[in-house]
């Protein structure tokens, strides 16, 4: 029989333990909702400049005097920022708050997007886009944690594949404003698309204050007044819809950690080393399919051009699929399940596309392979921070989206050398396998955390046999 938490009880203790599963048990509330909403559009603008910069290349050698060889450095000099973002940005963001890392690399990466715009030389761009990635890992590390600590246990799943369709969004926006704008406007079109990224400026004020500081955080920090006051304001609005289900009973958590404690656990370790080998694997893979399937395309298969933007244009249609998939099965199917089962099927068309030739087939497996890599990248979003004890959440997590940014590095060089060895379909059978063979170590040795308390997985994570 059921449980309920009514009106007439009497009010919650204040203790530290019993505090999640509260915040845990909550019905999805308006405050969700907004919060989801300044996340989707904080990654959304995250996206936008990364995507902006891969179609306006062209535009950038052309008019700013830039060589090809300067962009590749300007190129990495993004992931090296996102790398350095990942690291300090999720130290930061356990000393300091989710919110206020996230606020402030929503601010950083507005600055760069707006200083790539307005850069006069090499130098400067360079700068530029080490500090939007430094700004874009930091926010997006952030903002995942922030999920995992702040929505309900049983829908933090769904909540992912709701931020996710940020890239569902933007993919095809993107792609229209570099195609109608950039051919048709003047030399300095490609600056005005990046100061537009800049809108970020007017997101982190809405961060800021509009979205409370983890509850989680600020019991890791002893503030329990702030973190109850917070949860209380939230069951209040709750019971205002009827009756409450009771919160299951407190996790026998062990006291605050260090985070020296916490790195010399090596169950913890093993988790982070885990991740990052199956995070690695399946950006390497991702990228190596989104970075060359365009040139594949045109010089490959020898598509011309209008063929192989209609394909492409066909694939970001698909691609909105993804969170709607996503939305059905991330809280009915256990993640490391989900991220094996994703990363397999996605074989079949990553292979499909790299050895076929006809219109049809190409056009149907890269679609597929979209959904399906997307599929993944999500499940791994979702359980990333999920496995992560509080104390070290946004370094755990950095740590591994950093190392799963390395993957996407390395896709530009290893890219270029199997595509000039086998074409095409060494690039997507590559591609296929990393999927593959890296999910299969999340399955073995990646812990359970679907629909489970955060605090109950780290107490099984720190004592596993």
């Amino acid at each position: 029989m059921t449980l309920l938490d009514t009106e007439a009880g009497p009010a919650p203790e204040k203790n530290p333990a019993a505090i999640p599963p509260r915040l845990d048990r909550l019905p999805v509330l308006a405050p969700h909702i907004l919060w989801i909403s300044i996340l989707t559009a904080n990654l959304a603008l995250q996206y936008y400049d990364n995507a902006l910069f891969a179609y306006v290349i062209p535009a950038i050698v052309e008019n700013a005097g830039l060589n090809l060889g300067q962009i590749g450095i300007v190129s990495t000099a993004f992931f090296v920022g996102m790398v350095i973002g990942g690291l300090f940005g999720g130290r930061l963001a356990d000393r300091f708050g989710r919110r206020s890392i996230l606020v402030w690399g929503t601010t950083l990466y507005s600055l760069g997007a707006i200083a790539t715009g307005l850069a006069p030389n090499f130098e400067t761009m360079l700068i530029a886009r080490v500090i939007t990635g430094i700004g874009v890992q930091a926010a997006t590390s952030a903002l995942l944690v922030y999920i995992a600590e702040m929505f309900p246990a049983k829908t933090r799943g769904r909540f992912v594949s709701i931020v996710t369709s940020a890239f569902v969004i933007v993919s095809p926006i993107v792609a229209l404003l570099a195609l109608v704008t950039v051919p048709n406007g003047g030399p300095d079109t490609w600056r005005h698309l990046f100061v537009v990224g800049g809108v970020g400026l007017l997101i982190a004020p809405l961060a800021r204050f509009l979205m409370p500081e983890s509850v989680r955080w600020h019991i890791t920090r002893g503030q329990i007044d702030r973190a109850e006051h917070i949860v209380g304001g939230l069951e209040a609005r709750a019971r205002r819809r009827g009756p409450l289900i009771a919160p299951q009973a407190a996790t026998a958590s062990p006291p605050p950690l260090s985070l020296r404690t916490l790195l010399r656990n090596k169950h913890i370790i093993r988790t982070v080393v885990v991740l990052s080998i199956g995070y690695f694997g399946a950006t390497f893979g991702l990228f190596l399919y989104q970075n060359w399937a365009m040139y594949v395309l045109v010089d490959g298969l020898a598509f011309p051009e209008t063929d192989a933007y209609r394909i492409q244009l066909i694939w970001n249609v698909a691609y909105f699929v993804t969170p709607l998939v996503a939305l059905l099965v991330m809280d009915r199917v256990e993640r490391k399940t989900l991220i094996l089962a994703s990363s397999v099927l996605s074989a079949f068309p990553l292979v499909a596309l790299g050895l076929a030739t006809s219109d049809w087939l190409v056009t149907a497996a890269g679609g597929a392979a979209g959904v399906i890599t997307g599929l993944t990248i999500t499940g791994y979003f979702a359980y990333i921070p999920e496995t992560i004890p509080t104390e070290a959440r946004g370094l755990g997590s950095g740590i591994i989206i950093s190392v799963g940014n390395a993957g996407g590095a390395l896709s530009g060089v290893l890219g270029a050398t199997l595509y000039g060895a086998w074409g095409g379909a060494g690039v997507m059978i590559t591609a296929a396998a990393a999927f593959v063979a890296f999910s299969i170590v999340i399955l073995a040795f990646g812990p359970r955390t679907t629909n489970q308390s955060l605090e109950g997985v780290t107490v099984e994570e720190m004592h596993a046999g």
